[in-house]
C-alpha cells in the first residue's frame, strides 16, 4: 500500500508536470523528447548490465541468511562493476551523440540532451544497485521517502532552467528537461549512499569465501542479454513510429507531434489506473511462489481465477471510463482535442493491457519468467516487422493495428501459459458478462445529457450496479476482497 500510494503521487506528479511541459515545448517537443528518453533508457540497461537485478538478488540472499557482511561485499562488488560498465557506456554515448542525433533520432537538437545523458550515465547505474539494496531489505520507507524527495527536487530544478535558461530553443529546452532529471538522480544517489553507509557502519566484510563475482556474473549476464534484446527491440519501434508517420505524408513536426500526444501524454493517463496492477503483481510474486514450492495447487487455481476475474472487472470499468470521457479528459488535462481522441481510441486496449500485467506477475510467481521474456522478445520483433511494413502505408491506422495485434498475441500466448502451468480452466462467462454490461452501460451513458466527464462518472455509477444486479461482482467476491485489503491494514501478527 505505501509503495502504491507513492507510485500514485509520483504518477499525478508527472501528469501534472507533463501539462507543464506541452504548454512550454508543445506536442512535436514532447515526441523528441520521448525519443531522447528511449535512448536514454536503451543506454541505462546496457549501462547497468544486469546488475541492479544481480544487486538485488545478492542483497537478498545474503540477508535472509543473516550476514550483514554479506550484504556489504555484495553492494560493493555491484558498486565497482556497475560504476565500470556504465562509465564505458556513458562515455560511448557522450562521443556517439551527435551521429545518433543526425542518423538515428533526425534532429541535431537532442544531440546536447544525449552528451548529458552520458556525462550522468554511472548516477543512474548507482541509483539502481542501491534501490536494489534497499528493496531487498525490506527498507521500503525509507526508499521512498528518497524518491518523493527526488522526484520534487528533480521537477523543480527542471522547472527553473526552463523559465531562467532555456527561452524558447528547443535544444535548451530538452537538455533542461535532461539536466533536471540527472542533477535529481545525483541527490538521489547521495541520499541512498549516506542511509547505506550509515546501515554499514560497524559492519565487517566476511571472512569466508562467498563467491560475490561469480555469483554476480551468473546473475547478471542472463539479464542483460535478454535486456539488451528488448530494450534494442522497443528503441527501434520507437524511432520507427515518426519516421514511418513521415514517409506517410505527414510533415515531420505533425508526426512528431502525433508521436509525442500517443506517448507522452495519453499512455500516462491510459496506465495511471493500472499502479495498483503492478503493486498486486510484485505482491503475487512471493505467494505464487511460496504455493508453488508447497505443492499447493488448489490455492494457486484459485489466486489465478480471482485475479484474473477481479482485474477484468476493473479493466472493463477503466476502459468504459475513459472511452466516456476521452474527450473531457484531454481538454481537462491538457487542453487538447488530439489527447482526447487518441485516449478513446485506445482506450479498448486497456482490457488488454491489465489483463497482460497481471498475468505477467502469476507468470514470474510460478517461474516462468523464460516464458515471459520468449514471448515479449517475440512480439516486439513483430511489432517492429508491422511498424516497418504499415506505417509509411497506412499511417496512425498501422500503429493501432499493429499495436493492437502484437498486444492480443502477447496476452494469448502469456494467458494460454498461465492456464497449463496452472492448472485453471477459464469460464467463458466470466469475460463475456461484463463486457456486456459494460456495453449496455455505456450505450445509456452516450445518450444521457451532461458533458463527458460527468458521463463518465454516471457510467461508473451504472456499471457498479449492473455488476451487482447480474452478480458479475458476487458476493463472495466482495467479502474476499474486504478481507484482502483488511490484512493489508491490519498490523502483522507475531510468529509464534
Amino acid at each position: 500500500m505505501l509503495l502504491t500510494a507513492a507510485n500514485i503521487v509520483m504518477r499525478l506528479i508527472s501528469i501534472a508536470f507533463n501539462v507543464f511541459l506541452s504548454d512550454r515545448i508543445g506536442a512535436s517537443g514532447l515526441g523528441l523528447l520521448q525519443l531522447i528518453s528511449t535512448v536514454g533508457v536503451f543506454a541505462f540497461l546496457v549501462g547497468t548490465s544486469g546488475i541492479r537485478v544481480a544487486a538485488m538478488c545478492l542483497s537478498a540472499e545474503e540477508f535472509g541468511h543473516g550476514r550483514k557482511g554479506g550484504v556489504r561485499l555484495a553492494i560493493s562488488a555491484c558498486l565497482r562493476y556497475g560504476l565500470l560498465i556504465s562509465s564505458v557506456a556513458g562515455a560511448a554515448l557522450y562521443f556517439t551523440s551527435e551521429l545518433i542525433a543526425q542518423s538515428l533520432l533526425g534532429d541535431l537538437n537532442t544531440a546536447l540532451s544525449l552528451k548529458i545523458m552520458g556525462i550522468f550515465l554511472p548516477f543512474s547505474c548507482m541509483s539502481g544497485i542501491l534501490t536494489g539494496y534497499f528493496t531487498a531489505c525490506s527498507k521500503i520507507r525509507r526508499l521512498v521517502v528518497a524518491e518523493l524527495l527526488e522526484h520534487i527536487f528533480s521537477l523543480l530544478l527542471t522547472a527553473a532552467l526552463l523559465l531562467v535558461w532555456a527561452g524558447a530553443s528547443l535544444e535548451r529546452s530538452c537538455a533542461s528537461i535532461i539536466l533536471g532529471s540527472s542533477v535529481g538522480t545525483v541527490f538521489f544517489v547521495l541520499l541512498l549512499y549516506l542511509r547505506y553507509r550509515r546501515d554499514m557502519r560497524g559492519v565487517s566484510l566476511p571472512k569466508e569465501p562467498l563467491h560475490i563475482r561469480r555469483r554476480l556474473l551468473r546473475l547478471s549476464i542472463p539479464i542483460a542479454l535478454n535486456d539488451y534484446l528488448r530494450s534494442g527491440l522497443n528503441t527501434a519501434e520507437q524511432l520507427l513510429i515518426p519516421f514511418g508517420l513521415a514517409q506517410y505524408g505527414l510533415s515531420g513536426t505533425q508526426a512528431m507531434a502525433n508521436y509525442g500526444t500517443i506517448h507522452a501524454m495519453v499512455f500516462p493517463i491510459l496506465m495511471f489506473p493500472a499502479t495498483i496492477l503492478y503493486s498486486v503483481s510484485d505482491l503475487l510474486v512471493p505467494e505464487l511462489s511460496r504455493s508453488r514450492v508447497s505443492g499447493k495447487r488448489r490455492r494457486i487455481i484459485d489466486l489465478s481465477d480471482k485475479c484474473l476475474r477481479m482485474t477484468f472487472l476493473f479493466a472493463v470499468a477503466v476502459a468504459g471510463f475513459f472511452f466516456v470521457s476521452a474527450d473531457a479528459l484531454g481538454m481537462l488535462i491538457y487542453n487538447s482535442p488530439e489527447a482526447g481522441h487518441f485516449l478513446r481510441l485506445f482506450a479498448p486496449m486497456v482490457l488488454m493491457l491489465y489483463t497482460d500485467a497481471i498475468t505477467d506477475g502469476m507468470l514470474k510467481g510460478l517461474a516462468e519468467q523464460v516464458s515471459s521474456v520468449r514471448y515479449n522478445s517475440f512480439t516486439s520483433l513483430l511489432d517492429v516487422v508491422f511498424l516497418y511494413l504499415l506505417l509509411p502505408r497506412w499511417g496512425l491506422t498501422g500503429y493501432v493495428f499493429s499495436f493492437a495485434v502484437t498486444h492480443a498475441i502477447n496476452l494469448f500466448l502469456s494467458l494460454r501459459r498461465l492456464l497449463v502451468v496452472s492448472g485453471h480452466v477459464i469460464r467463458f462467462q466470466d469475460f463475456l458478462l461484463p463486457l456486456l454490461c459494460a456495453a449496455f452501460c455505456i450505450s445509456i451513458t452516450l445518450v444521457l445529457p451532461g458533458n463527458t466527464l460527468a458521463k463518465g462518472i454516471g457510467f461508473l455509477l451504472l456499471l457498479l450496479g449492473t455488476f451487482l444486479l447480474t452478480n458479475t461482482f458476487s458476493e463472495h467476491d466482495r467479502h474476499w476482497l474486504c478481507g484482502v485489503f483488511r490484512q493489508m491494514i491490519d498490523k502483522p501478527q507475531p510468529l509464534k
